[in-house]
């Protein structure tokens, strides 16, 4: 039996394509908030802030098509109104968890030789402490940007990131494939956003291990509830070649 087949005996449910595509990726991307995060990062922002009920109201306006992904983002940082002070306290007091499996799966994808990026709609001043503990250095982090003033007060935010706005994902990814010839992608996430970053990306890999989204798990190549699914197709693949 050819390795390709071995390892396909493994996986019966998953398509080749995206068996395919993970043992030759060079390229993934995985969204944060819910993703590699088991929480919103907005709204935990919302709810040091004690604002998380005004949040989650113009949250819900959004998801529901009324208004744009930069007018969300820009009522929703208007109500919190995030000082430096305040993510430095957040951060420290009550960081974002990782969820199970990922930092493995990050170090999975590197032994291949696979790059790992984040691409989000959140914010990098409450990533990259996180990136940093699975060993993704900030420069292999895209997301929005808080602007503060010289005070430390909210001062806006960058809006030449390509987060900040509807369909920014799917540039980011481009923008990374354009600059370093990217040959497979993939972009991981749990949800529409995520989905809409396929193309560039060869594959979508819905992630529903801390909130499954139906359209996501209807729009996916392939939905994963954990990360050790993917992890494994890399495991096996590595045991299958090392047999042979």
């Amino acid at each position: 039996m050819a390795p390709h087949d071995k390892l396909r005996s493994i996986f019966k449910e998953m398509p080749d394509k995206v068996v395919s595509t993970i043992i030759n990726c060079d390229c993934i991307c995985f969204d944060v908030d819910s993703t590699m995060l088991t929480s919103e990062g907005i709204d935990e922002l919302a709810k040091f802030a004690g604002k998380l009920e005004e949040v989650k109201t113009i949250t819900r306006k959004a998801m529901g098509g009324t208004m744009s992904f930069r007018e969300s983002l820009t009522k929703r940082l208007n109500i919190i109104q995030p000082t430096k002070s305040m993510i430095a306290d957040m951060i420290t007091n009550a960081p974002p968890a990782l969820s199970p499996g990922f930092k493995e799966l990050v170090k999975g994808m590197r032994s291949i030789g696979s790059e790992v990026y984040l691409v989000s709609g959140g914010f990098d001043c409450l990533i990259v402490a996180a990136a940093a503990e699975c060993g993704i250095p900030a420069d292999h982090v895209i997301a929005n940007s808080i602007l503060f003033d010289v005070e430390g007060n909210y001062a806006g935010f960058d809006k030449t990131r390509f987060t900040s706005e509807t369909m920014g994902k799917a540039r980011a990814l481009q923008y990374l494939k354009n600059k370093h010839s990217f040959s497979k992608m993939i972009m991981v996430g749990d949800g529409m956003t995520d989905s809409e970053a396929r193309p560039p990306a060869d594959i979508f890999i819905g992630f529903g291990g801390n909130v499954c989204r139906e359209a996501v798990k209807e729009t996916a190549d392939w939905f994963a509830t954990d990360f050790y699914s993917i992890l494994e197709v890399i495991t096996s693949n590595t045991k299958t070649n090392g047999s042979n």
